[in-house]
């Protein structure tokens, strides 16, 4: 009888001792923020016109092979990149293939750089307005 009264009060002191307690101290408070910009109004100055063109065949030992779009988007990054450039106006694009053979994608474009960067006029904002509004 000792046996199980002890075995009972171990199994209440092992029951009962093992609490959880939660307790939050975290509090927010609400911060009024505003953010105002002013638009920035530049001059694009056009360049000359370019053209490079890439090719690859299908079956190569890189997979997954990258997309058509992610070729594009880096083949036009380089000719930016390496005639000094901000970006690329008027792209257009040309590309061939060979059924489970050869590749060829040619962009060109014209070279623009951005120049005279200023706080936007009221006749610029009129302007984006109008272009925005006929486009």
């Amino acid at each position: 009888m000792k046996k199980y009264i002890f075995l009972l009060l171990l199994s209440l002191i092992t029951v009962t001792g093992c609490k959880t307690v939660k307790k939050s101290t975290a509090s927010t408070e609400c911060i009024q923020t505003e953010i105002s910009q002013y638009p920035t109004a530049t001059d694009l100055v056009i360049g000359e016109k370019v053209e490079k063109t890439i090719s690859w065949n299908f079956w190569t030992l890189q997979f997954p092979q990258p997309s058509f779009e992610t070729r594009k988007n880096n083949l036009i990054a380089d000719i930016v990149k390496s005639n000094g450039a901000d970006v690329l106006v008027d792209v257009q694009t040309s590309f061939t293939k060979v059924m489970f053979g050869k590749r060829t994608l040619t962009v060109t474009g014209y070279l623009g750089t951005f120049k005279n960067f200023r706080k936007a006029s009221i006749e610029d904002i009129e302007a984006y307005k109008y272009v925005k509004k006929n486009k």
